[in-house]
């Protein structure tokens, strides 16, 4: 997870994750900050469509949880499989 989180902060402007129950407890003991906004993806067939089943398991890293304003969605790119 070290390794992950130097690449993120390095590399990326935004690190997020998805978390179930478990893994949630992994990633807040590391730092990481419950997103408390809402959560789109960017749909290839539909556009920008909300995930609400996201909203209470997304994670980000805490470098930029500050900077980010929950008035606004994060929007992710659509990934194979998550979003139709």
């Amino acid at each position: 997870m070290g390794e992950l989180e130097r690449v993120v902060e390095r590399a990326y402007d935004l690190g997020a994750l998805s978390a179930s129950a478990d893994g949630a407890r992994l990633y807040t003991s590391r730092g990481w900050r419950l997103w408390r906004g809402e959560v789109h993806a960017l749909s290839p067939r539909e556009g920008d469509i909300r995930l609400p089943d996201e909203e209470d398991s997304t994670y980000v890293r805490p470098a930029l949880a500050g900077a980010l304003d929950p008035a606004h969605a994060l929007l992710f790119d659509w990934r194979d499989g998550d979003v139709l």
